[in-house]
């Protein structure tokens, strides 16, 4: 899905609503030139960078969401926590972007 918001920084942009996402499903997003990965856990909703800086993967191509906050990226291992991007585990060196979330009137928007 593309979203082009007016030029800004600090904006918060409306991703979907999220009863139309089922709890483990992530979604991925282009705004502002940015490739966006909203995910739904049970204990809230989360958005990161959909690309694992270690080979350049796109972090939505594979299941890797976990429970306990984390993304794998299956290209070679790597995990990462969702709710800070810190690298957990695999080669990958460099946290991922994440993006603060919030939830009003029952969607989800991201700030970027």
């Amino acid at each position: 899905m593309l979203l082009n918001p007016l030029s800004a920084k600090n904006f918060m942009v409306k991703l979907y609503r999220i009863d139309e996402v089922k709890i483990r499903e992530k979604k991925r997003f282009k705004v502002e030139g940015e490739e966006v990965l909203a995910i739904r856990l049970k204990d809230g909703l989360y958005a990161v960078e959909n690309m694992c800086l270690h080979a350049g993967c796109q972090l939505s191509f594979y299941e890797g969401v976990r429970e306990d906050k984390r993304i794998v990226c299956t290209c070679h291992g790597t995990a990462f926590y969702l709710n800070d991007g810190r690298v957990v585990e695999g080669p990958a060196q460099t946290p991922l972007k994440v993006y603060s979330v919030k939830v009003t009137k029952g969607e989800l928007h991201v700030e970027l």
